[in-house]
């Protein structure tokens, strides 16, 4: 009778502490910027251009969160990651937390490419720590 109520004793105690699981669900950031042509410039005749876009609040993404930058080259109806190769043109950024930028330029090297098109960019800040 004793190690029965010793039993019942115990699992009861499991039980009652049992242990929860808490989730902290940290919200992405999604930015839609669009990007006008002239915002494109060159400094070497067109094999390179480049185009900033000011972090909207005075901060693009901490050092530690995660940047993710998409263009759409059909108004809107799908979006592609960057770094990417689209239509012989490379388009890659770079990111120091106050400014992204934007770089274009010829997949094959030393050619040079039509400036890029007015596009929406999206950017999406992934909260990291």
């Amino acid at each position: 009778m004793k190690k029965i109520l010793f039993l019942l004793l115990i699992s009861g105690a499991l039980l009652a502490s049992s242990c929860t699981k808490n989730y902290a669900v940290v919200p992405n950031v999604t930015t839609n910027y669009t990007l006008p042509a002239t915002d494109w410039t060159t400094t070497d005749n067109g094999l390179n251009y480049t185009a900033t876009i000011p972090a909207k609040g005075g901060n693009l993404g901490a050092a530690s969160d995660g940047l993710l930058i998409y263009f759409t080259f059909d108004n809107g109806q799908s979006y592609e990651q960057i770094p990417e190769v689209y239509n012989n043109v490379s388009f890659t950024y770079t990111n120091d937390g106050n400014n992204l930028t934007l770089y274009a330029q010829s997949a094959n090297a030393g050619q040079t490419i039509p400036a890029p098109v007015a596009l929406t960019v999206k950017i999406v800040a992934v909260p990291s720590n």
